[in-house]
């Protein structure tokens, strides 16, 4: 009976203790459709920014959306549906109520500039997006009213920079969120503490008070940013003997002698730290002309095989992906695109992708241009449009918008490689091959004018005059 009765109480803690991780999400986004999916990542990693999706969750005809997710401590998470995207940060315990408003239809149609600016409601003054949106905003009004002294009134200046940082160091003295009081830390480090004037930190006083003296914070996003801020271009900046040490490591692709390379440098007792600045280096360096990219990647597979943090690996192998993604001048695979046809079909064709969202007003916009150009070149290259294969029959609307195009057109399925090897996350997107499906432009420009009035009839000029000069 004992043994059932603790069996009972740790069977209940352990209940108990996974049901006070929980988080809740409930929001509401104005692009209703029945069955949207948003799509939930967190970052794995903040030196290569390396998403990883952890949940998914519909939006039903309301535009609404709820969802759960377990976590033990403070993580930022991205939300994403069709080319759209926004962040937050949630902590253990605590329900979020989010609006995700519409944004400007005219917007740019990359990815980086389809953030919606996420609206919260009921949000508890001890959260941590409410301090932080707290901080920033107190940060952006203080550094513009100093700033406008630094060159006329330098010892106002100085002065009103000492007064600021001595009131956040006062207003958040009882603070108990460390992940928090990091965030401001390396927030003021990349921001107040970067203003050069007389009597600001040097860089030993730099690297003592954000490095040495405080713990490796590789999970917290804001210290990696001073991290990558602080040893950018690390390796042009370093000693002519160091330097040249991590030259001859990366010629014989040595990777035990190009960590001892970067341990020479005095600033680096820290080996994690030393591990951190090996990687920032190949990221940094892979597409240089001095440090040949071959060997880079040979020393990172063997760091990803030695290296003893498993948080240090995870970059390494996240690195690792990155140089392998498809990229110009690199071919792609003879992907299928159903039952009877694969690139190969089309022949001594460059083929033009046209990645298609039916429901997409951006997508709509352009398929008149995409119609004349089809029209024009359609001897010489062939324009592929390739969409998503829908989860429920297409609206009527939608019919008709994919029916106005004259391409090629194929519904392919979530996990056709096509999507993960191009890294299709927005629409239209476009990806221009030659024929011998070698990747010439990704992304390619699009059928419209781009603000520099920029279109690929150009480029589509350009090879119909080749190929008739030929």
């Amino acid at each position: 009976m004992f043994l059932k009765n603790i069996t009972f109480l740790l069977l209940f803690f352990v209940a108990f203790s996974n049901w006070a991780q929980n988080v809740s999400i409930n929001g509401i986004t104005y692009v209703p459709k029945k069955n949207k999916d948003i799509r939930i990542y967190e970052v794995s990693d903040f030196l290569t920014n390396t998403e990883k999706e952890i949940g998914r969750t519909k939006i039903d005809s309301f535009g609404r959306f709820s969802f759960t997710i377990q976590t033990p401590e403070i993580k930022k998470i991205i939300l994403r549906f069709d080319d759209k995207f926004s962040w937050l940060y949630i902590e253990p315990n605590s329900n979020y109520y989010i609006d995700l408003p519409e944004i400007d239809a005219n917007r740019s149609n990359f990815k980086k500039d389809n953030e919606i600016e996420m609206v919260f409601y009921r949000m508890d003054t001890t959260d941590i997006n409410y301090k932080i949106l707290g901080f920033e905003a107190w940060l952006d009004e203080s550094i513009s009213n100093i700033y406008q002294y630094k060159e006329t009134k330098p010892g106002e200046f100085v002065k009103k920079i000492s007064e600021f940082k001595q009131e956040v160091a006062s207003v958040y003295n009882k603070d108990t969120s460390e992940y928090f009081i990091n965030y401001l830390k390396y927030t003021i480090g990349t921001t107040v503490d970067n203003f050069q004037y007389i009597g600001s930190m040097s860089k030993d006083e730099k690297y003592n008070f954000y490095f040495s003296f405080s713990p490796f914070l590789i999970y917290h996003d804001k210290y990696m940013e001073y991290f990558q801020f602080f040893f950018e271009k690390y390796y042009y900046h370093a000693e002519k003997e160091i330097r040249q040490k991590i030259y001859n490591a990366v010629i014989r692709s040595d990777a035990k002698m190009y960590l001892n390379a970067i341990n020479e440098d005095p600033y680096l007792k820290n080996n994690e730290l030393r591990d951190l600045i090996a990687l920032l280096i190949i990221k940094e360096e892979i597409g240089s002309k001095e440090l040949p990219k071959s060997n880079l990647i040979a020393i990172l597979r063997k760091l990803e095989e030695t290296l003893t943090n498993p948080d240090i690996v995870t970059i390494a192998s996240n690195l690792l992906d990155k140089f392998e993604e498809l990229t110009i001048g690199m071919k792609i695979p003879n992907y299928k695109l159903d039952q009877e046809i694969q690139l190969s079909n089309f022949g001594s064709k460059y083929i033009y992708f046209h990645f298609y969202n039916p429901s997409n007003q951006k997508c709509i916009a352009e398929v008149s241009a995409i119609r004349k150009l089809n029209e024009k070149y359609a001897s010489i290259i062939e324009i592929v449009t390739i969409y998503p294969k829908p989860i429920e029959p297409l609206t009527a609307t939608e019919k008709r918008n994919l029916d106005a195009l004259t391409t090629k057109k194929f519904a392919l399925d979530e996990s056709h490689p096509i999507w993960n090897d191009l890294k299709i996350n927005t629409f239209p997107y476009y990806v221009l091959v030659d024929e011998q499906l070698t990747i010439k432009n990704i992304p390619a420009l699009a059928p419209s004018p781009n603000g520099l009035y920029e279109t690929i009839e150009k480029t589509f000029y350009d090879i119909k005059r080749k190929k008739d000069n030929n």
